[in-house]
């Protein structure tokens, strides 16, 4: 009987922990636009679902971590007519080109920075879509 019951027990505790996982509290919340200069961390979200391009950015420390959005272009090299690539300058000087939706700039120097981020198509031809965000780097270190 003892046995039977361990038995149970365990079985009871494998299949409570199966693959149902609690939903964040937060789930509805929405990403505001922060503007404090004294914080080392800044959010800019762009809301206009229309745009054929649009930029999250998030600031933190000497890192500027970007997502960018596509509606007629992809990052993927399934299709690769409509494969795209983000030219990024920083204060109108070119540092990379990048093949990713999301990237990270990292070491940016203390100060205002304007970023620009352009559309580049598969052959490596300008779209015509580009951003030009600006952001504030103050480190807390």
């Amino acid at each position: 009987m003892r046995r039977f019951i361990m038995v149970l027990t365990v079985l009871m505790a494998a299949t409570g922990c199966g693959k149902k996982i609690p939903e964040p509290e937060n789930l509805g919340a929405v990403l505001q636009n922060v503007s404090n200069l004294e914080a080392a961390t800044t959010v800019s979200t762009v809301q206009n679902l229309d745009e054929d391009f649009q930029v999250k950015t998030f600031v933190k420390g000497n890192s500027v971590y970007v997502e960018c959005y596509l509606k007629d272009y992809g990052f993927s090299e399934t299709n690769p007519k409509q494969l795209a690539t983000v030219s990024v300058s920083i204060d109108n000087q070119k540092k990379k080109d990048m093949r990713t939706a999301a990237f990270i700039l990292k070491d940016v120097p203390n100060g205002m920075h304007k970023i620009k981020l352009e559309i580049l198509n598969g052959s490596g031809k300008k779209t015509g879509l580009q951003k030009e965000i600006e952001v504030h780097i103050t480190s807390s270190i």
